[in-house]
């Protein structure tokens, strides 16, 4: 209360309060996407009011005149479970360690007193305090403490603000709050700038994993991180995009606790950077390359959840497309994608791979509208070519590079990943047809579905992207 007090007198008093370090500003400009401006915003650091003109190795903070400062020193001092957590366990020797324990038992209550003034005001409210203090308190004692994950996906973006995975998984919109407090905290946030800046939602996860701090003001030590998870969602959301999808930024929101408050700043923290992202996005993006309908939204939800029960080789081939995205190398790139094919319809019996896989990806993809046979089968064979030559060590390979298709050229690394992906939505959606890939007679029957639908006019519209 005292130091509220004396941050209300100093703002009445019109002193000069200094900010945090600033960073450039997002600017919506509709539809879920922003531009990049040049902004000094930063937020009021009234932890300063307090300082003396000292650094660490003299007399870094003037905090005795705060009424009860000194008893809450004792306190802490005479509790064993506060003062390791500040780097300092009472060695006489340790010239430095008390004046450690002095700052953090003062910034505990400064910090709160600055949220305080910031979010309610300068008219006291004890509960709203002792809650944003024993908040912090939690995170002194070096508990588990439980968090929200926030992983910003970039490159593509969704029309609907909540996109639900299942009951503790969701995608859903960034706001722009948050974008100011994940900014705020990514200390590298020039170099990462363009991957924020292209990101209009995340993936927000709950109970996946705790984290510690086991003492001092380190960071924070992680449980078993939830990559599967996350790796499930990108997959999914793989199949249904034409675009690469990736994430670099890892934040989180501390649930029931906090390590600080920032005056008007949510407790969205950045926990780390992981290059998990394709070379081929554009880093110059202002927005995503690509805005997902809200019934492709419920379609990559349908393909989340058919990934977490999926047979061994639907896992892998979805594993090998999210892992083709990330390669820097074309060739790797290819290999990736036609284990992923091979995967899905190699099945389990020996023979001429080449062309069991593509009359039996022409068959499955028969069933989703692709209406002739003969040149899915081709094309099936024309990108496995290309990836035997790679394989195999021919100098010859470069001449497969480049497939002809309808007098248009593509790249055959381009055709694969389209192929995949159409397979993989068609094994998503009937899990059975893994179990029956062995069966000729089942694979005919596919082909048969179509014919027969045609007959009946009413077949699926024809795919036009496979000219």
């Amino acid at each position: 209360m005292d130091a509220l007090g004396k941050i209300k007198a100093a703002v009445i008093a019109e002193k000069k309060i200094d900010k945090y370090s600033s960073f450039p500003a997002l600017k919506s400009v509709g539809e879920g996407q922003y531009i990049q401006l040049e902004s000094d915003y930063g937020v009021p650091n009234y932890g300063r009011l307090f300082e003396g003109q000292g650094r660490w190795n003299t007399k870094p903070y003037v905090y005795e005149d705060l009424a009860g400062y000194s008893n809450l020193l004792s306190y802490v001092r005479e509790h064993s479970v506060y003062a390791p957590f500040n780097g300092w366990e009472g060695d006489p020797s340790d010239r430095f360690g008390p004046h450690m324990l002095e700052a953090g038992v003062a910034d505990l209550v400064l910090e709160v007193a600055a949220r305080h003034a910031q979010v309610k005001g300068f008219e006291w409210d004890e509960s709203f305090a002792l809650s944003r203090y024993l908040e912090m308190e939690r995170w002194w004692q070096s508990e588990p403490l439980g968090i929200r994950l926030c992983v910003p996906i970039l490159n593509v973006s969704f029309l609907g603000d909540v996109i639900p995975l299942d009951g503790n998984v969701q995608i859903r919109r960034i706001t722009d709050q948050e974008h100011l407090e994940r900014l705020f905290s990514l200390e590298q946030y020039k170099r990462d700038w363009w991957s924020n800046r292209a990101a209009t939602h995340a993936l927000f996860i709950d109970d996946a994993v705790n984290i510690t701090y086991p003492r001092g003001y380190g960071g924070p030590v992680w449980g078993e991180f939830p990559y599967a998870i996350i790796d499930r969602a990108m997959q999914a959301i793989s199949v249904k995009s034409d675009f690469p999808v990736g994430y670099q930024q890892v934040c989180y929101e501390p649930v029931g606790w906090s390590s600080g408050y920032r005056a008007g700043l949510g407790q969205l923290q950045n926990g780390f950077s992981i290059a998990r992202y394709s070379k081929k996005m554009d880093e110059r993006a202002e927005a995503p390359a690509f805005t997902f309908s809200s019934e492709a939204g419920g379609e990559i939800s349908q393909y989340f959840a058919a990934l977490a029960d999926a047979n061994p080789q639907v896992s892998l081939a979805a594993s090998r497309l999210q892992l083709a995205t990330l390669r820097d190398d074309e060739l790797d790139e290819i290999v990736d994608l036609c284990v992923g094919i091979e995967a899905l319809l190699g099945g389990t019996k020996a023979g001429d791979t080449t062309y069991k896989i593509g009359i039996r990806g022409a068959a499955i993809l028969a069933r989703e509208g692709f209406e002739d046979s003969a040149k899915t089968a081709g094309l099936i064979k024309k990108v496995y070519a290309y990836r035997s030559l790679i394989v195999h060590g021919q100098v010859k390979y470069e001449k497969k590079r480049i497939v002809n298709l309808g007098g248009e050229e593509f790249l055959a690394t381009d055709i694969a990943n389209y192929l995949l992906r159409q397979l993989l939505k068609a094994m998503l959606k009937d899990p059975s047809l893994i179990g029956q890939i062995d069966d000729d007679r089942v694979v005919f029957e596919m082909i048969d579905q179509w014919v027969k639908r045609d007959a009946l006019d009413d077949a699926p519209e024809p795919h036009q992207d496979l000219r």
